[in-house]
């Protein structure tokens, strides 16, 4: 999921196959019979989708109402991104030079070098967050997330995408942010979320630790937190700073993405994905750079340019006065 929103409660193991199967062109008949459940309780599954705007009804046919890509289309789409991770990271090292500089004037420039830090600023600020923020600006690949308000959450807007592969497949980088309790302060973290098929734990652990420490204790400033975490922080000077930076580089790495924008399309319009009257290019299009933005991280480690942890996630305490992600715009 990309946005805001909960759709997770009414996707149980069951819902998930039930979807793949009204996907796949399954009858109702059909699926009572492959589950071995009623037709009422199956009426009651597709339901409690619907209420949340997973499932829609058209001409007295249910169907899934967001993106489903199945596991041949899925390895399909995840290589093509490739190329488009390479076009990404090239235009990233030709931004270096400015990137560098940007970072020269930061505060934080004094205790750190660029390369330390360079996972959170350049991977999530510039190649996540920056990058997604300037195709959601664009609007001409990502149009704006759609609305699925639920009784729960009438403010849901959110890209959700199901897809049958490994969880490379998703895209294997993320970032993760947690208010605190300080106005317009949050806790970064980014990285991968499962390493070698397993949870990053190292990763859980410190955001566990850190909602701990601030259930039991009452700090004064946010630096005594960045102390007992041992872990970063990015002024609100440096932070506003950073942003502006992000989106600059963002919007050059978006242009050459564009220049190559025919060649995306059709690749899209070559999908059965795309014929799915259900299916958006701009969640296709939203998962596409989730992946292809995690292709530019891995040739930028190779290449030295961006420092993977041996934890693989970066964390750093950060200022924002405004929303950031797909819906800041």
């Amino acid at each position: 999921m990309a946005g805001s929103g909960d759709p997770w409660s009414y996707l149980k193991p069951s819902s998930k196959l039930t979807l793949r199967a009204l996907h796949d062109g399954y009858s109702l008949v059909d699926i009572q019979n492959m589950f071995q459940i009623s037709e009422d309780d199956l009426l009651e599954k597709i339901r409690l989708l619907a209420d949340a705007n997973l499932v829609k009804k058209e001409h007295g046919k249910y169907s899934p109402a967001f993106l489903i890509v199945d596991a041949a289309e899925a390895t399909n789409t995840f290589n093509h991104a490739k190329r488009f991770g390479r076009i990404i990271a090239d235009e990233l090292v030709n931004n270096l030079k400015e990137i560098a500089t940007k970072f020269s004037q930061l505060e934080i420039s004094e205790q750190y070098t660029l390369h330390e830090l360079s996972l959170v600023l350049v991977g999530s600020k510039i190649l996540d967050i920056g990058l997604l923020e300037a195709l959601a600006r664009d609007r001409t690949l990502l149009g704006p997330a759609p609305t699925r308000p639920s009784p729960n959450r009438p403010d849901a807007q959110y890209y959700l995408f199901m897809i049958d592969g490994p969880p490379e497949y998703l895209g294997k980088y993320g970032e993760n942010s947690e208010d605190l309790p300080w106005a317009n302060w949050t806790l970064v973290t980014f990285g991968q979320n499962v390493v070698q098929g397993k949870k990053n734990h190292p990763r859980e652990n410190l955001e566990a630790r850190c909602n701990e420490i601030l259930k039991k204790q009452k700090l004064k400033k946010l630096e005594e937190l960045a102390d007992m975490l041992q872990i970063p922080v990015l002024s609100q000077r440096d932070s506003l700073a950073w942003r502006e930076t992000a989106k600059n580089v963002a919007h050059q790495i978006l242009l050459k993405i564009k220049e190559n924008e025919d060649e995306l399309l059709h690749f899209y319009s070559s999908l059965k994905v795309s014929k799915c009257a259900n299916s958006s290019v701009g969640e296709f299009m939203c998962w596409y750079f989730h992946v292809a933005y995690a292709w530019a991280i891995d040739f930028l480690v190779e290449e030295k340019i961006i420092h993977m942890p041996d934890e693989k996630f970066g964390s750093m305490i950060i200022y924002s006065e405004a929303p950031e992600g797909l819906l800041a715009s």
